[in-house]
């Protein structure tokens, strides 16, 4: 598995590994074995609950919530190669909105939300 950085928002102490693809799958092929979805597995290292937000093209999902200190994993449809965003909102703090990045059905996304979002220069 590789943890490449996919950009510069919310950078590897913010964001952590930030929002990176752990797989590759074949766009051609609908994902690993057929998958329609991607994962993104959520680590929270901040003390407030985040709620998590996906950005497919102009249609904002939200993913659910991630209870402080602890990780959550969400499972999206996903069925097109299309850009993704992703959008931390913590409870009574700070938004932080991802640049976008491709992804394909059956891939896994990496978020870490970091201790201090408000302080993190990459954030839009």
């Amino acid at each position: 598995m590789r943890f490449p950085a996919i950009f510069a928002a919310l950078a590897v102490a913010a964001l952590g590994t930030a929002c990176s693809p752990r797989t590759t799958a074949n766009p051609f092929q609908g994902g690993v074995d057929g998958e329609r979805t991607i994962r993104v597995e959520v680590r929270n290292l901040n003390f407030s609950d985040a709620t998590i937000y996906a950005f497919r093209g102009t249609e904002r999902v939200r993913l659910g919530v991630v209870t402080g200190k602890t990780d959550e994993d969400f499972r999206l449809a996903w069925t097109l190669n299309q850009p993704l965003r992703i959008q931390i909102d913590l409870l009574a703090g700070s938004r932080c909105t991802t640049r976008a990045m491709d992804v394909v059905p059956g891939e896994v996304i990496q978020v870490q939300v970091p201790s201090d979002l408000a302080r993190d220069p990459n954030c839009t």
